[in-house]
């Protein structure tokens, strides 16, 4: 079909808007609507279209007037009528009243419909949900931008409430006569002392034309300011270490439960630095299934938001098993979409949607035997909220301040593996962001033996749990001088678990390896499962 021109007319033949199609002129085109009322007006109302020698009038009258197309008499009617439904949608779309006014006043929008309907004479493929979002050019990727720029600023609300914590910090501390940190002083000389090469290379160029007394003046003042941070940094250091700074000190007449020994057993307590993994042994192939855990716990335990993701590597070491495919467990759906599962590209995908096999796309090529690892499998899921389906650790809090000094606060920490995991914790560590030698783990209130594992400028104090059992919930107290409850969270949870011949977290696991040659032949293999917490943090 071809259409010439649509228009909207009066019933008495007043021509309102008209959008042509064809290289048709305006005086021809009001040539065949004059013919149009002669034409409608011998014919049944119950008409919707009419001919004459040269075209057809598709036609739908509304209200009092004409919504019309016309058309070259060889187009299919049912075809012409359809387009005339979706035009009549697009006109109802932008009107209410019917009133001419509102016709002019909608025109433009009405016409650029018209424009997404035809196109060089011819209807385009659309609904009219297509057509309205087209005319108020909705963009997915505008939506993404408009929420990029709302994580953006939602990220600068954080960071200038956290600079203002920061600075209400450092009033209390200077307020109670605590001595500044390192790392203040260097904030506060960041101008003076600059790093930044631009900043240097101004002054050098300045001083460089000066006057030789202006120079020596100059390269005096820069020698004291380095004199000067030296021994401020070598000073606060002194007072960690000797743990008689100027800062607050509880009373000696009324000491709590371990806080005797705060200043003489956190002296100089190194930052606590995770141990070194050895490569696993690998008998010829080694299957490495690694999950790790994020999540965000409010102080009270309700669950925030939680992520896991996961890989499964393959190792390795001996070339005559390089022809390997592996096929997963049966109660692995790879079909599961919340798992967002994503195979390596050259791993065979319609393979493994459909078979949970996991092979080379190529039977000509074999995977890597230099005993390396290599990533064949990777999976995410995300959890909804207050879900402890991806929880391994469940913790809440309690924070009391201190009866027996100011500025001290008692915390107790209780935790427990959830069901949803039900397997042991190793190297549980929690770090409070403050820094102070003023912390004790309270000796009443310890029955997982937590212990204080170091101190550290950046990261604050650590402290480490050695393990959970499953089933069973731990419990551990501890004394700090924090100057307000806010300062000590987030605190950050580090934890982790290693299995050897058993599935991860989301029960993904490996039941069988044969050769890619012949199905006959399995190939013997270990697993080793391991779950880390990456950034599990509570608020």
């Amino acid at each position: 079909m071809a259409v010439l021109a649509a228009s909207i007319t009066t019933r008495n033949g007043k021509p309102l808007l008209s959008r042509q199609f064809v290289e048709m002129s305006k005086d021809r085109v009001m040539e065949l609507l004059s013919n149009f009322q002669g034409l409608v007006a011998n014919i049944s109302s119950d008409h919707t279209y009419v001919e004459d020698e040269h075209v057809r009038y598709v036609y739908k009258p509304f209200d009092d007037y004409y919504l019309i197309l016309m058309t070259n008499r060889q187009s299919n009617i049912i075809q012409d009528l359809s387009t005339l439904n979706l035009f009549s949608q697009t006109v109802n779309y932008y009107l209410n009243s019917f009133d001419e006014n509102e016709i002019f006043e909608n025109a433009f929008e009405i016409l650029s419909s018209f424009d997404e309907i035809i196109v060089m004479g011819h209807k385009e493929n659309l609904t009219i949900q297509q057509v309205n979002n087209y005319i108020s050019m909705e963009s997915h990727e505008e939506r993404i931008q408009e929420i990029i720029e709302k994580n953006k600023e939602s990220e600068a609300n954080a960071e200038r409430k956290r600079r203002a914590k920061e600075i209400a910090r450092k009033e209390h501390e200077r307020k109670m006569g605590m001595p500044p940190s390192v790392y203040d002083i260097a904030t506060q000389q960041k101008f003076s002392a600059s790093t930044d090469p631009n900043v240097a290379n101004a002054y050098n160029s300045y001083y460089s034309n000066a006057s030789s007394a202006a120079q020596q003046s100059y390269l005096h003042s820069h020698q004291q300011q380095e004199t000067h941070m030296d021994n401020m940094g070598e000073s606060r250091y002194s007072q960690i270490n000797r743990g008689v700074g100027k800062g607050m000190q509880l009373s000696k007449g009324n000491k709590g439960p371990g806080m005797s020994s705060i200043r003489s057993s956190n002296a100089a307590r190194p930052a606590y630095q995770e141990p070194e993994e050895e490569k696993p042994v690998n008998n010829g192939i080694l299957i490495t299934i690694k999950e790790t855990v994020n999540a965000e716990i409010s102080r009270d335990g309700a669950i925030t938001s939680s992520e896991l993701k996961g890989v499964m590597e393959l190792r390795i070491n001996k070339a005559e098993l390089g022809h390997a495919k592996l096929t997963l467990t049966d109660n692995v759906d790879v079909t599961d979409k919340t798992l967002q599962f994503k195979t390596h590209p050259n791993i065979d995908k319609n393979t493994f949607l459909s078979s949970k096999v996991l092979g080379l796309r190529s039977s000509d090529k074999t995977f890597p035997c230099n005993d390396q690892s290599l990533g064949i499998l990777r999976w995410r899921k995300v959890g909804k909220v207050d879900d402890k389906a991806l929880i391994p650790l469940d913790v809440s809090t309690w924070v009391s301040p201190s009866e027996e000094a100011e500025g001290v606060f008692e915390v107790t920490v209780e935790f427990e593996v959830t069901s949803t995991y039900n397997k042991p914790l190793e190297n549980i560590i929690f770090t409070i962001p403050v820094v102070t030698d003023n912390v004790s783990i309270s000796e009443d209130n310890n029955d997982v033996n937590a212990s204080i594992a170091g101190i550290d400028d950046e990261q604050g104090i650590s402290i480490k749990v050695e393990s959970i059992q499953p089933g069973s919930s731990g419990v551990f107290g501890f004394q700090i001088e924090a100057g307000f409850e806010d300062a000590m969270f987030p605190m950050n949870v580090r934890f982790q678990h290693k299995g050897e011949n058993e599935s991860g977290f989301t029960n993904i696991n490996v039941a069988s390896i044969t050769a890619s040659t012949d199905d006959a032949v399995e190939l013997p293999f270990d697993i080793l499962s391991t779950l880390k917490a990456e950034e599990y943090i509570i608020v």
